[in-house]
């Protein structure tokens, strides 16, 4: 008897242990389930100050099945050092799902003299655990060019940084030429694109009917965009090959050094005076108003 009722306790506390278990994993998968499919744009940046970014990208699926920007995600950025994976920083995206983290200037090597970047999405209660990578090499691009030049040209040179420190020219890299404007870039030419040679210098000639500012100064841009080595490199040089924008002078001007106004403060001061006369023709009348009745009140009473 007591070897069967230890029996029938170990067999109940087996069935219970599955129990809870298939339960466990049931709710674990249940909750899998629930969360959405997300994915990761991952982009490394160098500009023209030399300072590094990494911009990882998340879109997630909706209730319609089209991948849409997750914003407010956290999103986890690691450097392997060694092999093994160092957290940098926890960022949130932004409205438009992009989350972006300052690199430092000097970043662990593999035995390639490359780095390796990896950006991770990892127990958010709306998505999916994702992640991704990238692995670059560190690339310089300098700009030449010599503003009394009546050619115009601009060299872009392009390097990367060899054992002890040596630079090496790289070859066949595109390198595309553009001008900064106030709202963005723009392309210098219609054929912006120029590879690199065997120096690793890449020649554009500066067309002559970009306009620049008052005095001509101009800034160009170069670019190696999406390069599957060194990722995205840009450097910028300031230059006077612009074309003098003419100021167009307005024969009359409205602004409070001149004698005409401008019209927002014509039409505030306009309207503060008419509402100040308006006041005082409203309390005429009424007082005009107030005075007739008194008379019509005295003549009634003498009557």
């Amino acid at each position: 008897m007591k070897m069967n009722s230890i029996i029938n306790i170990t067999f109940r506390a087996i069935a219970i242990t599955f129990l809870f278990c298939g339960n466990t994993i049931a709710q674990d998968q249940s909750q899998s389930q629930g969360k959405s499919e997300a994915t990761i744009e991952l982009s490394y940046n160098k500009k023209a100050d030399m300072s590094k970014t990494a911009v990882a990208v998340i879109k997630a699926k909706n209730n319609e099945g089209k991948f849409v920007p997750a914003k407010n995600t956290q999103v986890n950025f690691y450097v392997v050092n060694d092999k093994k994976k160092q957290l940098l920083k926890s960022v949130k995206t932004d409205i438009k799902g992009q989350a972006v983290i300052v690199l430092q200037k000097d970043l662990p090597l593999d035995e390639d003299l490359a780095f390796t970047i990896v950006a991770k999405i990892e127990n958010d209660t709306l998505y999916e655990d994702t992640e991704e990578k990238m692995h670059y090499k560190d690339a310089s691009l300098t700009l030449n060019l010599n503003p009394q030049d009546t050619a115009r040209l601009v060299t872009a040179k392009v390097t990367e940084t060899g054992k002890g420190g040596i630079e090496i020219p790289v070859k066949g890299a595109e390198v595309r030429f553009y001008v900064q404007r106030l709202f963005g870039i723009m392309p210098a030419a219609e054929n912006n694109t120029i590879e690199t040679d065997e120096k690793g210098e890449a020649s554009f000639a500066f067309p002559r009917n970009i306009p620049g500012d008052t005095t001509g100064v101009i800034t160009v841009a170069a670019r190696m965009e999406d390069n599957e080595q060194f990722g995205n490199v840009e450097n910028k040089a300031v230059t006077s090959w612009g074309t003098v924008l003419a100021i167009v002078r307005d024969p009359f001007p409205r602004a409070l050094w001149e004698p005409y106004a401008p019209l927002p403060l014509v039409i505030s001061i306009s309207m503060l005076f008419g509402g100040v006369w308006f006041t005082y023709f409203f309390i005429f009348f009424n007082l005009r108003k107030i005075k007739k009745e008194e008379q019509l009140a005295i003549n009634d009473s003498t009557v």
